[in-house]
């Protein structure tokens, strides 16, 4: 949940402890005024039925729904960037390449060597599991300030913090990016213990988001890519994102009859922002 909703939430907890308190002195207030004109009792009553209607509301509290938006679908260079953003915030998997492809035929000796050496050719970058981010990144070029890769961790500590270093300079080298890259180690989000590892991503992209804010960058001008990582992960980034101003992306594209992927990638971004609604009687 938000921060604005939180408060939202805490302001009608202490506004029905109000209307308790309230009610008996406009109660007395009225009685008081009755005899002084008409206006008074009018102001008077008025009070009291806002009183009411909060106590009334903290019997049936509200629930929470959410309003959604058509999403963005960016296919060509000009959409990208009519829609590019100036942060970027996504999660950065274990290198995989494609079945069949020549990179998938390297031992691990050769695929971390291709890895440290960058050699992006060798290891099909575009045909391995890191191409989604690369698109999604590579749509927000024209504005791209900063961009937040954040790598995962095993519980031996290995995990997908090289593949972050490959994938900026790949991006710097071969498209041409300019922004600032952040994915140091403070950045990786562990995976040694699953039952925590949405609350980790929660946390990990909330501050982001405020060191992007520190910045100067609103979170309008953010995205948050949900395209790769573990479930609990993908979880963790939507509810951090749970704000009308902050946009969640991901990379799809079509299917065919069978429900197999086809075609190009392309990034959809998506608007939602919660709202407070009363709950049905």
């Amino acid at each position: 949940m938000s921060p604005w909703a939180r408060r939202a939430l805490r302001i009608e907890r202490w506004s029905a402890a109000l209307a308790g308190i309230g009610l008996g002195l406009v109660l007395s207030f009225i009685g008081n005024q009755m005899t002084a004109g008409t206006a008074p009792f009018i102001a008077g009553g008025a009070f009291l039925a806002w009183v009411v209607a909060l106590l009334l509301r903290r019997l049936n509290p509200p629930v929470i729904d959410l309003i959604t938006r058509t999403p963005l679908s960016l296919h060509s260079d000009t959409e990208c960037d009519e829609n590019a953003r100036r942060a970027y915030i996504g999660f950065v998997p274990l290198y995989t390449p494609q079945p069949g492809t020549e990179a998938s035929k390297l031992s691990p000796n050769e695929r971390a060597e291709a890895v440290e050496t960058l050699a992006f050719d060798r290891l099909d970058i575009n045909l391995s599991n890191l191409a989604p981010t690369i698109t999604a990144i590579r749509c927000h070029k024209k504005n791209l300030e900063h961009c937040w890769l954040l790598p995962t961790a095993d519980r031996s500590g290995h995990g997908s913090q090289p593949y972050a270093y490959l994938l900026a300079e790949y991006l710097r080298q071969r498209e041409g990016l300019t922004c600032t890259f952040h994915y140091g180690s403070e950045y990786v989000i562990s995976l040694d213990q699953d039952a925590l590892v949405f609350d980790k991503t929660y946390r990990r992209v909330r501050a982001v988001i405020g060191e992007a804010m520190k910045l100067g960058i609103a979170p309008r001008q953010m995205v948050a890519d949900i395209t790769t990582g573990v479930r609990s992960m993908t979880m963790g980034m939507v509810l951090a994102c749970l704000d009308r101003d902050q946009d969640v992306e991901v990379v799809g594209t079509r299917y065919d009859d069978r429900g197999r992927p086809t075609g190009d990638l392309f990034p959809l971004i998506f608007r939602f922002e919660p709202d407070l609604k009363d709950r049905e009687t």
